[in-house]
Protein backbone atom coordinates (compact mmCIF):
# COMPACT_ATOMS: atom_id res chain seq x y z
CA UNK A 1 0.00 0.00 0.00
CA UNK A 2 3.05 2.34 0.87
CA UNK A 3 4.43 1.72 -2.78
CA UNK A 4 1.09 2.05 -4.29
CA UNK A 5 0.42 5.85 -2.08
CA UNK A 6 4.48 6.39 -3.53
CA UNK A 7 3.69 5.71 -7.35
CA UNK A 8 0.51 7.83 -7.25
CA UNK A 9 2.17 10.52 -5.40
CA UNK A 10 5.14 10.37 -7.73
CA UNK A 11 2.54 10.23 -10.60
CA UNK A 12 0.84 13.40 -9.42
CA UNK A 13 4.26 15.31 -8.21
CA UNK A 14 3.50 17.04 -11.78
CA UNK A 15 0.13 19.53 -12.15
CA UNK A 16 -0.46 17.92 -16.23
CA UNK A 17 -1.09 14.21 -14.01
CA UNK A 18 -3.41 15.96 -11.99
CA UNK A 19 -5.54 17.40 -14.93
CA UNK A 20 -5.43 14.46 -17.19
CA UNK A 21 -7.11 12.51 -14.14
CA UNK A 22 -9.53 15.58 -13.18
CA UNK A 23 -10.50 15.07 -17.04
CA UNK A 24 -10.94 11.85 -17.66
CA UNK A 25 -13.10 11.44 -14.10
CA UNK A 26 -15.40 13.87 -14.93
CA UNK A 27 -15.88 13.21 -18.55
CA UNK A 28 -16.50 9.26 -16.90
CA UNK A 29 -19.30 10.79 -14.57
CA UNK A 30 -20.68 12.79 -17.69
CA UNK A 31 -21.29 9.80 -19.90
CA UNK A 32 -22.59 7.75 -16.86
CA UNK A 33 -25.13 10.45 -16.19
CA UNK A 34 -26.23 10.51 -20.10
CA UNK A 35 -26.47 6.82 -20.56
CA UNK A 36 -28.59 7.32 -17.86
CA UNK A 37 -30.72 9.95 -18.82
CA UNK A 38 -31.66 7.49 -22.22
CA UNK A 39 -32.80 4.75 -19.88
CA UNK A 40 -34.25 6.74 -17.04
CA UNK A 41 -34.27 9.90 -14.58
CA UNK A 42 -33.04 10.54 -11.34
CA UNK A 43 -36.80 11.28 -9.98
CA UNK A 44 -37.61 8.47 -10.91
CA UNK A 45 -34.59 6.18 -9.93
CA UNK A 46 -34.56 7.73 -6.25
CA UNK A 47 -38.40 6.66 -6.22
CA UNK A 48 -37.83 2.98 -7.66
CA UNK A 49 -35.27 1.98 -5.29
CA UNK A 50 -34.09 2.38 -1.94
CA UNK A 51 -31.88 4.49 -0.41
CA UNK A 52 -29.60 2.00 0.13
CA UNK A 53 -29.32 0.97 -3.29
CA UNK A 54 -29.39 4.90 -4.54
CA UNK A 55 -26.18 5.70 -2.18
CA UNK A 56 -24.57 2.92 -2.96
CA UNK A 57 -24.58 3.23 -6.17
CA UNK A 58 -23.67 6.70 -6.40
CA UNK A 59 -20.63 6.30 -4.02
CA UNK A 60 -19.32 3.21 -6.70
CA UNK A 61 -20.26 5.40 -9.52
CA UNK A 62 -18.04 8.26 -7.92
CA UNK A 63 -15.09 5.47 -6.98
CA UNK A 64 -15.09 4.44 -9.70
CA UNK A 65 -14.73 7.64 -12.16
CA UNK A 66 -11.57 8.68 -9.78
CA UNK A 67 -9.88 5.21 -9.83
CA UNK A 68 -10.71 5.98 -13.63
CA UNK A 69 -8.73 9.21 -14.03
CA UNK A 70 -6.00 7.76 -11.94
CA UNK A 71 -5.72 5.00 -14.21
CA UNK A 72 -5.10 6.99 -17.40
CA UNK A 73 -2.50 9.50 -15.59
CA UNK A 74 -0.51 6.83 -14.06
CA UNK A 75 -0.22 5.00 -17.75
CA UNK A 76 0.23 8.03 -19.61
CA UNK A 77 3.19 8.61 -16.72
CA UNK A 78 4.94 5.14 -17.58
CA UNK A 79 4.29 5.92 -21.37
CA UNK A 80 6.31 9.36 -21.31
CA UNK A 81 8.61 8.04 -19.06
CA UNK A 82 9.65 5.19 -21.39
CA UNK A 83 9.79 7.85 -24.06
CA UNK A 84 12.01 10.30 -21.83
CA UNK A 85 14.46 7.37 -21.48
CA UNK A 86 13.80 6.69 -17.47
CA UNK A 87 14.26 2.67 -18.08
CA UNK A 88 13.33 1.86 -15.07
CA UNK A 89 9.97 2.74 -15.56
CA UNK A 90 9.18 0.52 -18.30
CA UNK A 91 10.64 -2.10 -20.58
CA UNK A 92 13.76 -1.26 -22.36
CA UNK A 93 12.85 -1.54 -25.92
CA UNK A 94 9.74 0.03 -27.93
CA UNK A 95 8.02 -2.97 -28.68
CA UNK A 96 8.04 -3.18 -24.56
CA UNK A 97 6.62 -0.21 -23.76
CA UNK A 98 3.51 -0.70 -26.44
CA UNK A 99 3.21 -4.06 -24.69
CA UNK A 100 3.25 -2.02 -21.06
CA UNK A 101 1.03 0.43 -22.48
CA UNK A 102 -1.83 -2.58 -23.52
CA UNK A 103 -0.96 -4.36 -19.93
CA UNK A 104 -2.05 -1.03 -18.27
CA UNK A 105 -4.69 -0.14 -20.61
CA UNK A 106 -6.47 -3.34 -20.80
CA UNK A 107 -8.38 -3.56 -17.51
CA UNK A 108 -8.71 0.62 -18.12
CA UNK A 109 -10.83 -0.49 -21.02
CA UNK A 110 -12.70 -3.92 -19.71
CA UNK A 111 -13.75 -1.03 -16.78
CA UNK A 112 -14.88 1.13 -18.82
CA UNK A 113 -16.83 -1.37 -21.12
CA UNK A 114 -19.21 -3.00 -18.19
CA UNK A 115 -20.55 0.57 -16.58
CA UNK A 116 -21.59 1.05 -20.62
CA UNK A 117 -23.32 -2.56 -20.65
CA UNK A 118 -24.76 -2.18 -17.54
CA UNK A 119 -26.39 0.58 -17.77
CA UNK A 120 -27.82 -0.01 -21.35
CA UNK A 121 -28.72 -3.34 -20.32
CA UNK A 122 -31.81 -4.41 -17.72
CA UNK A 123 -29.63 -4.30 -14.02
CA UNK A 124 -33.12 -6.36 -12.72
CA UNK A 125 -31.49 -9.47 -13.85
CA UNK A 126 -28.19 -9.23 -11.53
CA UNK A 127 -27.92 -10.63 -8.04
CA UNK A 128 -27.22 -6.66 -6.91
CA UNK A 129 -28.92 -5.06 -9.57
CA UNK A 130 -26.14 -3.91 -11.12
CA UNK A 131 -24.12 -3.04 -8.17
CA UNK A 132 -21.99 -5.87 -9.15
CA UNK A 133 -20.68 -4.12 -12.43
CA UNK A 134 -19.24 -0.81 -10.57
CA UNK A 135 -17.26 -3.53 -8.47
CA UNK A 136 -16.12 -5.59 -11.07
CA UNK A 137 -14.89 -1.96 -12.54
CA UNK A 138 -13.16 -1.23 -9.62
CA UNK A 139 -11.25 -4.40 -9.22
CA UNK A 140 -9.97 -4.06 -12.74
CA UNK A 141 -9.22 -0.64 -12.09
CA UNK A 142 -7.14 -1.56 -9.20
CA UNK A 143 -5.40 -3.75 -11.48
CA UNK A 144 -4.58 -1.77 -13.64
CA UNK A 145 -2.92 0.84 -11.21
CA UNK A 146 -1.36 -1.99 -9.47
CA UNK A 147 0.27 -2.70 -12.44
CA UNK A 148 1.19 0.76 -13.51
CA UNK A 149 2.71 1.88 -10.05
CA UNK A 150 5.28 -1.46 -10.28
CA UNK A 151 6.61 0.03 -13.29
CA UNK A 152 6.90 3.69 -12.05
CA UNK A 153 8.89 2.40 -9.49
CA UNK A 154 10.76 0.17 -11.03
CA UNK A 155 9.76 -2.88 -8.41
CA UNK A 156 8.64 -5.72 -11.21
CA UNK A 157 9.93 -5.66 -14.43
CA UNK A 158 8.97 -8.87 -15.89
CA UNK A 159 11.04 -9.91 -18.81
CA UNK A 160 8.27 -12.21 -20.22
CA UNK A 161 6.42 -9.16 -22.35
CA UNK A 162 3.82 -11.66 -23.82
CA UNK A 163 2.86 -12.95 -20.38
CA UNK A 164 2.18 -9.95 -18.92
CA UNK A 165 -0.03 -9.17 -21.48
CA UNK A 166 -1.64 -12.64 -21.15
CA UNK A 167 -2.60 -11.96 -17.55
CA UNK A 168 -3.88 -8.52 -18.03
CA UNK A 169 -6.19 -10.10 -20.59
CA UNK A 170 -7.27 -13.12 -18.46
CA UNK A 171 -8.00 -10.72 -16.01
CA UNK A 172 -10.65 -8.81 -18.29
CA UNK A 173 -11.55 -11.98 -19.54
CA UNK A 174 -12.62 -13.10 -16.01
CA UNK A 175 -14.07 -10.23 -15.40
CA UNK A 176 -16.82 -10.34 -18.63
CA UNK A 177 -17.34 -14.06 -17.94
CA UNK A 178 -18.92 -12.85 -14.27
CA UNK A 179 -20.72 -10.03 -16.10
CA UNK A 180 -22.65 -12.18 -18.33
CA UNK A 181 -23.11 -15.42 -15.89
CA UNK A 182 -24.18 -13.32 -12.75
CA UNK A 183 -27.23 -12.93 -14.43
CA UNK A 184 -28.02 -16.74 -14.39
CA UNK A 185 -27.80 -17.02 -10.60
CA UNK A 186 -31.17 -18.42 -9.06
CA UNK A 187 -33.53 -16.16 -8.14
CA UNK A 188 -33.27 -16.85 -4.41
CA UNK A 189 -29.98 -15.66 -4.16
CA UNK A 190 -30.71 -12.14 -5.85
CA UNK A 191 -31.49 -8.81 -3.59
CA UNK A 192 -34.38 -6.69 -4.14
CA UNK A 193 -33.82 -2.73 -3.60
CA UNK A 194 -37.09 -1.85 -5.24
CA UNK A 195 -39.24 0.09 -3.60
CA UNK A 196 -42.51 -2.30 -2.84
CA UNK A 197 -45.09 -0.01 -2.56
CA UNK A 198 -43.53 2.10 0.13
CA UNK A 199 -43.56 5.44 -1.87
CA UNK A 200 -46.00 4.67 -4.49
CA UNK A 201 -49.24 2.27 -3.19
CA UNK A 202 -50.30 -0.12 -5.28
CA UNK A 203 -53.86 0.27 -7.25
CA UNK A 204 -55.63 -2.15 -4.72
CA UNK A 205 -55.05 0.75 -2.13
CA UNK A 206 -58.36 2.26 -1.52
CA UNK A 207 -57.44 5.55 -1.20
CA UNK A 208 -55.13 6.07 -3.32
CA UNK A 209 -57.72 4.86 -5.83
CA UNK A 210 -60.06 7.56 -4.57
CA UNK A 211 -57.28 9.90 -5.68
CA UNK A 212 -56.63 8.44 -8.94
CA UNK A 213 -60.60 9.11 -9.84
CA UNK A 214 -60.41 12.75 -9.57
CA UNK A 215 -57.24 13.10 -11.71
CA UNK A 216 -59.04 13.26 -15.05
CA UNK A 217 -60.94 15.87 -13.57
CA UNK A 218 -57.82 18.25 -12.87
CA UNK A 219 -56.12 17.55 -16.14
CA UNK A 220 -58.94 18.49 -18.20
CA UNK A 221 -61.31 20.58 -15.85
CA UNK A 222 -64.94 20.84 -17.36
CA UNK A 223 -64.72 24.58 -16.77
CA UNK A 224 -61.50 24.76 -18.91
CA UNK A 225 -59.12 27.05 -19.26
CA UNK A 226 -58.43 30.02 -19.98
CA UNK A 227 -55.59 32.48 -21.15
CA UNK A 228 -56.37 36.24 -20.56
CA UNK A 229 -56.35 36.90 -24.63
CA UNK A 230 -59.78 37.32 -26.71
CA UNK A 231 -60.55 35.20 -29.62
CA UNK A 232 -60.72 39.07 -31.98
CA UNK A 233 -60.69 37.98 -35.21
CA UNK A 234 -57.96 35.61 -36.08
CA UNK A 235 -59.91 33.57 -37.58
CA UNK A 236 -61.24 36.03 -40.15
CA UNK A 237 -57.25 37.51 -41.20
CA UNK A 238 -56.04 33.54 -41.31
CA UNK A 239 -59.17 33.09 -44.12
CA UNK A 240 -58.20 36.65 -45.70
CA UNK A 241 -54.67 35.67 -45.65
CA UNK A 242 -55.82 32.22 -47.38
CA UNK A 243 -53.88 30.45 -44.29
CA UNK A 244 -57.55 28.85 -44.05
CA UNK A 245 -60.16 27.81 -46.90
CA UNK A 246 -62.83 28.33 -44.82
CA UNK A 247 -64.88 25.95 -46.69
CA UNK A 248 -62.75 22.78 -46.05
CA UNK A 249 -61.84 24.19 -42.25
CA UNK A 250 -65.70 23.89 -41.39
CA UNK A 251 -66.81 21.12 -43.91
CA UNK A 252 -63.94 19.33 -41.47
CA UNK A 253 -65.99 19.57 -38.58
CA UNK A 254 -69.53 19.19 -39.70
CA UNK A 255 -68.06 15.91 -41.28
CA UNK A 256 -66.88 14.91 -37.49
CA UNK A 257 -70.28 15.50 -36.56
CA UNK A 258 -69.25 18.81 -34.27
CA UNK A 259 -70.42 21.57 -36.55
CA UNK A 260 -68.52 24.82 -35.47
CA UNK A 261 -70.88 26.57 -33.19
CA UNK A 262 -72.28 30.02 -33.45
CA UNK A 263 -69.67 31.23 -31.21
CA UNK A 264 -66.42 29.54 -33.35
CA UNK A 265 -67.94 30.86 -36.36
CA UNK A 266 -68.05 34.61 -35.34
CA UNK A 267 -63.99 34.12 -34.74
CA UNK A 268 -64.28 33.84 -38.75
CA UNK A 269 -66.36 36.80 -38.82
CA UNK A 270 -64.51 40.66 -39.67
CA UNK A 271 -65.69 41.97 -36.06
CA UNK A 272 -64.73 39.02 -34.66
CA UNK A 273 -65.33 37.24 -30.82
CA UNK A 274 -64.75 39.77 -27.77
CA UNK A 275 -64.32 36.58 -25.26
CA UNK A 276 -61.18 34.98 -23.37
CA UNK A 277 -59.72 32.21 -25.37
CA UNK A 278 -60.80 29.09 -23.32
CA UNK A 279 -59.52 25.57 -24.35
CA UNK A 280 -62.30 22.50 -23.25
CA UNK A 281 -62.73 19.16 -23.68
CA UNK A 282 -65.45 20.13 -26.47
CA UNK A 283 -62.89 23.26 -28.25
CA UNK A 284 -59.96 21.50 -27.60
CA UNK A 285 -59.97 19.66 -31.59
CA UNK A 286 -60.80 23.05 -32.66
CA UNK A 287 -58.55 25.09 -30.87
CA UNK A 288 -55.34 22.82 -31.94
CA UNK A 289 -56.18 23.42 -35.78
CA UNK A 290 -56.91 27.09 -35.44
CA UNK A 291 -53.86 27.93 -33.98
CA UNK A 292 -51.97 25.35 -36.33
CA UNK A 293 -52.98 27.79 -39.09
CA UNK A 294 -51.96 30.70 -36.74
CA UNK A 295 -48.73 29.45 -35.76
CA UNK A 296 -47.53 28.81 -39.48
CA UNK A 297 -48.80 31.94 -40.26
CA UNK A 298 -47.39 34.10 -37.62
CA UNK A 299 -43.89 35.53 -38.52
CA UNK A 300 -41.63 34.78 -35.70
CA UNK A 301 -37.67 34.34 -35.79
CA UNK A 302 -38.48 30.56 -34.49
CA UNK A 303 -39.75 29.97 -37.64
CA UNK A 304 -37.25 32.09 -40.21
CA UNK A 305 -34.43 31.36 -38.26
CA UNK A 306 -34.91 28.12 -35.76
CA UNK A 307 -34.35 24.46 -35.36
CA UNK A 308 -37.02 24.23 -38.57
CA UNK A 309 -35.70 26.51 -40.97
CA UNK A 310 -32.42 25.08 -39.98
CA UNK A 311 -32.94 21.74 -41.07
CA UNK A 312 -36.08 22.15 -43.54
CA UNK A 313 -34.33 24.79 -45.65
CA UNK A 314 -35.40 24.79 -49.10
CA UNK A 315 -37.97 21.34 -48.51
CA UNK A 316 -39.78 23.57 -45.53
CA UNK A 317 -43.05 21.70 -46.57
CA UNK A 318 -42.00 18.11 -45.46
CA UNK A 319 -42.26 18.48 -41.82
CA UNK A 320 -46.03 17.00 -40.70
CA UNK A 321 -46.86 21.06 -39.38
CA UNK A 322 -46.24 22.44 -42.66
CA UNK A 323 -47.16 19.88 -45.63
CA UNK A 324 -49.92 18.40 -43.12
CA UNK A 325 -51.86 21.35 -43.13
CA UNK A 326 -53.92 20.58 -46.35
CA UNK A 327 -56.88 23.08 -45.74
CA UNK A 328 -55.19 26.23 -47.24
CA UNK A 329 -55.96 28.34 -50.04
CA UNK A 330 -53.45 29.37 -51.14
CA UNK A 331 -49.32 27.48 -51.23
CA UNK A 332 -47.38 27.04 -48.04
CA UNK A 333 -44.45 29.36 -49.10
CA UNK A 334 -47.19 32.10 -49.73
CA UNK A 335 -48.14 32.49 -46.12
CA UNK A 336 -45.63 30.98 -43.90
CA UNK A 337 -44.02 33.28 -41.41
CA UNK A 338 -45.60 35.93 -43.65
CA UNK A 339 -48.04 37.73 -40.76
CA UNK A 340 -47.91 39.82 -38.12
CA UNK A 341 -50.30 38.17 -36.28
CA UNK A 342 -48.79 38.92 -32.99
CA UNK A 343 -45.64 41.30 -33.11
CA UNK A 344 -43.39 40.89 -30.31
CA UNK A 345 -40.67 43.11 -28.73
CA UNK A 346 -37.26 42.09 -28.44
CA UNK A 347 -38.05 41.33 -24.19
CA UNK A 348 -41.84 39.14 -25.00
CA UNK A 349 -39.68 37.12 -27.84
CA UNK A 350 -36.22 36.65 -25.46
CA UNK A 351 -39.38 34.91 -23.07
CA UNK A 352 -41.15 33.05 -25.77
CA UNK A 353 -37.91 31.58 -26.75
CA UNK A 354 -36.80 30.41 -23.41
CA UNK A 355 -40.65 29.33 -22.31
CA UNK A 356 -40.85 27.37 -26.03
CA UNK A 357 -37.30 25.94 -25.80
CA UNK A 358 -38.39 24.39 -22.41
CA UNK A 359 -41.62 22.92 -23.59
CA UNK A 360 -41.62 19.76 -24.99
CA UNK A 361 -44.89 17.33 -26.42
CA UNK A 362 -45.02 13.50 -26.23
CA UNK A 363 -45.38 12.80 -29.53
CA UNK A 364 -41.76 13.24 -30.10
CA UNK A 365 -38.37 14.65 -28.57
CA UNK A 366 -38.61 17.97 -30.26
CA UNK A 367 -39.79 21.46 -28.14
CA UNK A 368 -42.04 23.92 -28.94
CA UNK A 369 -38.98 26.24 -30.59
CA UNK A 370 -38.77 23.02 -32.95
CA UNK A 371 -42.59 22.67 -34.30
CA UNK A 372 -42.36 20.11 -36.78
CA UNK A 373 -46.12 18.78 -35.98
CA UNK A 374 -49.43 20.10 -35.46
CA UNK A 375 -49.16 20.37 -31.70
CA UNK A 376 -45.86 22.34 -31.37
CA UNK A 377 -46.92 24.48 -33.75
CA UNK A 378 -50.49 25.24 -32.34
CA UNK A 379 -48.52 25.78 -28.93
CA UNK A 380 -46.00 27.88 -30.67
CA UNK A 381 -49.09 29.83 -31.81
CA UNK A 382 -50.93 29.92 -28.46
CA UNK A 383 -47.57 30.84 -26.71
CA UNK A 384 -46.79 33.98 -29.57
CA UNK A 385 -50.23 35.46 -28.73
CA UNK A 386 -50.17 35.36 -25.32
CA UNK A 387 -46.25 36.72 -25.34
CA UNK A 388 -47.33 39.81 -27.42
CA UNK A 389 -50.61 40.39 -25.00
CA UNK A 390 -47.72 40.55 -22.35
CA UNK A 391 -47.89 37.25 -20.71
CA UNK A 392 -45.26 36.57 -17.85
CA UNK A 393 -42.91 33.41 -17.91
CA UNK A 394 -45.17 31.68 -15.48
CA UNK A 395 -48.23 32.17 -17.22
CA UNK A 396 -46.67 30.98 -20.64
CA UNK A 397 -45.35 27.76 -18.79
CA UNK A 398 -49.27 27.34 -17.40
CA UNK A 399 -51.02 27.90 -20.94
CA UNK A 400 -48.18 25.41 -22.33
CA UNK A 401 -49.33 22.91 -19.15
CA UNK A 402 -52.93 22.87 -19.73
CA UNK A 403 -53.36 23.34 -23.43
CA UNK A 404 -50.56 20.22 -23.80
CA UNK A 405 -53.27 18.56 -21.00
CA UNK A 406 -56.59 18.86 -23.68
CA UNK A 407 -54.07 18.28 -26.43
CA UNK A 408 -52.43 14.76 -24.78
CA UNK A 409 -55.35 13.89 -22.15
CA UNK A 410 -53.65 10.34 -21.39
CA UNK A 411 -50.36 11.56 -21.21
CA UNK A 412 -50.65 14.07 -18.88
CA UNK A 413 -52.81 11.99 -16.61
CA UNK A 414 -49.85 9.96 -16.61
CA UNK A 415 -47.89 12.66 -15.53
CA UNK A 416 -50.23 13.40 -12.97
CA UNK A 417 -50.70 10.37 -11.28
CA UNK A 418 -46.81 9.85 -10.96
CA UNK A 419 -46.88 12.91 -9.01
CA UNK A 420 -49.88 12.15 -6.82
CA UNK A 421 -47.69 9.00 -6.34
CA UNK A 422 -44.55 10.10 -5.54
CA UNK A 423 -45.17 13.60 -4.04
CA UNK A 424 -48.90 13.51 -3.47
CA UNK A 425 -49.88 16.54 -5.58
CA UNK A 426 -52.33 17.21 -7.32
CA UNK A 427 -52.29 18.14 -11.00
CA UNK A 428 -52.72 22.15 -10.53
CA UNK A 429 -49.98 21.92 -8.11
CA UNK A 430 -47.28 20.29 -10.37
CA UNK A 431 -45.07 23.15 -11.47
CA UNK A 432 -45.81 23.82 -15.22
CA UNK A 433 -42.29 23.76 -16.03
CA UNK A 434 -42.08 19.99 -14.76
CA UNK A 435 -45.12 18.82 -16.34
CA UNK A 436 -44.10 20.03 -19.76
CA UNK A 437 -40.23 19.50 -19.52
CA UNK A 438 -38.20 17.13 -21.20
CA UNK A 439 -37.81 14.85 -17.97
CA UNK A 440 -41.88 14.25 -18.35
CA UNK A 441 -43.45 15.08 -21.29
CA UNK A 442 -41.21 14.62 -24.50
CA UNK A 443 -41.22 11.18 -26.01
CA UNK A 444 -38.52 9.12 -23.76
CA UNK A 445 -39.93 11.41 -20.72
CA UNK A 446 -43.38 9.82 -20.66
CA UNK A 447 -42.63 6.32 -21.72
CA UNK A 448 -40.51 6.58 -18.59
CA UNK A 449 -43.13 7.68 -16.66
CA UNK A 450 -45.38 5.16 -18.14
CA UNK A 451 -42.96 2.59 -17.53
CA UNK A 452 -42.56 3.40 -13.70
CA UNK A 453 -46.75 3.53 -13.25
CA UNK A 454 -47.06 0.28 -15.08
CA UNK A 455 -44.33 -1.10 -12.90
CA UNK A 456 -45.33 -0.15 -9.62
CA UNK A 457 -49.23 1.00 -9.71
CA UNK A 458 -50.45 -1.52 -12.57
CA UNK A 459 -53.38 -0.44 -14.87
CA UNK A 460 -54.68 3.07 -13.66
CA UNK A 461 -57.76 4.90 -15.03
CA UNK A 462 -57.17 6.85 -18.14
CA UNK A 463 -58.79 9.59 -19.52
CA UNK A 464 -61.04 9.54 -22.63
CA UNK A 465 -59.11 9.81 -26.11
CA UNK A 466 -59.42 13.22 -27.90
CA UNK A 467 -57.28 15.94 -29.11
CA UNK A 468 -56.34 14.37 -32.57
CA UNK A 469 -53.87 13.02 -34.18
CA UNK A 470 -50.53 14.96 -36.43
CA UNK A 471 -52.78 15.74 -39.14
CA UNK A 472 -55.78 17.66 -39.86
Amino acid sequence: MRNLAKAISTTFSEFIYIAVAFSFAANFLALDYILLSQTTTFRIMSTQNTALFNWTALGLSLTTATLFGISIAMLLYVFRARKSGRTEAAPSTFVGTIVAAIASGCPVCGAWLLPLLGIAGSLAVFPFQGLELWVLAILLLGFSINRSARMILGICLPTRRLRRFVTSFAVVSVAIAALFLLPYVPDQYKFKFQQAGVVAPTVADIVFNKKLTTLAAQVNPDEGFAINVNFGNMGYRLVKDGVIDFEKFSSLYARSGSPLTPEQLRIFSEDGLDKPITITKDNAYFLLNLFWAFGLANENPILTEGQIATYGGARIGDFASTGGWSIARKPLEAFFAKDQLASLTVEQQARLQKVAQNVYRPCCGNSTAFPDCNHGMALLGVLELMASNGASEDELFTAAKYFSAFWFPNQAYDVAAYFMATEDKSFADIDPRLAVSEQYFSGRGWSQVKGWLDANLGQTQQTPQQGGSCGV
